[in-house]
């Protein structure tokens, strides 16, 4: 029977470059000889350790080793952590069509106030309330509505038009934003509502997102020029 070093180092050459490993990958073996055989595969240049149980085997190019992904780093961090989390901001707000600019800075979506050493400046964590029974997009989506007057290269009334579009398009859906929207801020569950009346949508599922809401508060987001239904919402 091949002893645990054989089978970590087996299983990590055999695989894919350009890698994270970590102890989870080795849940059926000792965590004590993983640590071991991951260490002196650091020493052999096998591996790059970039932090306690995290390692990173590099793939070689004519630039030299590749380095590891930070956003890979962290969401290796954050599953070790048991964080729900889920990518978020420029990357999927472009991949949406909301904006044409790629992120300097990755930010990814978590459930809980957390900090990730030596990351800062390569990923952003932004905490939320509801990540769970919703896409990666949909949260994204709600992310926009929540910075709707800071999402760059585009303004609040097309982001909105966008926005109904991929509801339209099933790309969104409207149910489950509205779901995970109960625990968003006030005027997320606004817009939302406002998006809702565009798209068309029955009545008890507006009036519970209108429930939701302070009558007396306005939200000035610049919006009511571009569409009358905004003053229904509170929003001007």
């Amino acid at each position: 029977m091949a002893s645990t070093a054989t089978i970590v180092r087996r299983k990590i050459e055999g695989g894919p470059e350009d890698r994270l490993w970590t102890f989870r990958d080795f849940s059926s073996l000792p965590t004590n000889a993983v640590a071991k055989t991951l260490s002196r595969l650091e020493d052999k240049g096998v591996v790059d350790r970039l932090r306690k149980g995290v390692y990173y085997r590099p793939r070689t190019t004519r630039f030299g080793p590749t380095k590891a992904d930070p956003v890979l780093v962290a969401t290796s961090i954050l599953d070790r952590k048991d964080v729900d989390w889920k990518p978020s901001g420029l990357a999927l707000w472009n991949k949406l069509g909301l904006t044409t600019q790629v992120p300097a800075v990755s930010t990814v979506a978590v459930d809980r106030r957390i900090e990730i050493k030596n990351l800062k400046g390569m990923v952003r964590l932004l905490r939320v309330s509801s990540l769970r029974d919703i896409t990666n997009e949909e949260r994204a989506a709600l992310d926009a509505l929540r910075t709707l007057r800071f999402v760059p290269d585009t303004t609040p009334a097309d982001a909105i038009r966008r926005l109904v579009d991929l509801c339209r398009t099933n790309v969104l859906s409207f149910a489950r934003m509205t779901k995970a929207a109960r625990r968003e801020p006030p005027r997320v569950r606004a817009l939302l509502g406002m998006i809702g009346t565009l798209l068309g949508e029955d009545d008890l599922t507006l009036s519970r997102l209108r429930a939701s809401l302070n009558t007396t508060t306005v939200f000035k987001l610049g919006l009511a020029d571009a569409f009358p239904e905004a003053h229904g919402w509170g929003i001007r």
